[in-house]
C-alpha cells in the first residue's frame, strides 16, 4: 500500500511537470522573437529620445534636413547598434556621454533636472492662486465705497434753508 501511494505521488508530480513543460512550450511559441518590427520600434524610440546636433533643435526622428551632417551618422550608428542587440538605454547613454545632456529631447527625472518637470506645474498653481485671490478681492464690496458720515448741520443754517424754501 505504501508503494502504491508513492507511485501515485510520483505520477502526479510527473504529470504536473509535463503540464508545466507543455505550458512553457506554448509560451515560447507564442512569444515573438526579435523581428525587424521590434528593431524599428526601438529605433523610433531611440531617435525620439535624442536631439539632432546640427542646430535645428528637432528630435532625431524628425530632422528633415537632407544629408544632415549630424542626423545621418547618428541614425546609422543607432541602426547598427540595435542590429548588434544593444539596448535603447545603453545607446542613449553613450550619446549623452559623447554630447552631454543637450542631446536628450527631454530632461531626466533626477537631480536638478527634475525642476524642469515640476516648475511648470508650480507656476500654474501659483498663477491660479493669484487669479482666485484677485477675483475674490474684486467680488467683495470695497470698504472705501461706504460714504463717510457727514458732520452735523448748524441749526442756524437749517432755519435759513426753511425760510428760503417758504419764499420760493
Amino acid at each position: 500500500m505504501n508503494s502504491h501511494a508513492t507511485d501515485r505521488r510520483a505520477h502526479s508530480a510527473l504529470s504536473g511537470l509535463g503540464g508545466g513543460l507543455l505550458l512553457l512550450c506554448f509560451w515560447a511559441a507564442a512569444a515573438p522573437a526579435a523581428t525587424p518590427g521590434d528593431i524599428s520600434r526601438a529605433y523610433k524610440e531611440t531617435c525620439d529620445r535624442l536631439v539632432c546636433q546640427c542646430g535645428c533643435n528637432e528630435q532625431l526622428s524628425v530632422c528633415a534636413m537632407q544629408n544632415c551632417s549630424s542626423a545621418t551618422p547618428m541614425r546609422a550608428e543607432i541602426r547598427e547598434r540595435l542590429q548588434k542587440g544593444d539596448p535603447v538605454d545603453q545607446i542613449v547613454d553613450s550619446f549623452v556621454a559623447r554630447y552631454g545632456k543637450k542631446v536628450l529631447s527631454a530632461p531626466t527625472t533626477t537631480g536638478f533636472d527634475l525642476s524642469a518637470w515640476i516648475m511648470p506645474f508650480v507656476i500654474l498653481c501659483l498663477g491660479l492662486v493669484v487669479v482666485v485671490w484677485v477675483a475674490v478681492r474684486m467680488a467683495r464690496p470695497a470698504a472705501e465705497a461706504v460714504q463717510p458720515e457727514l458732520p452735523p448741520v448748524d441749526p442756524r443754517v437749517e432755519e435759513e434753508l426753511k425760510e428760503f424754501e417758504k419764499e420760493i
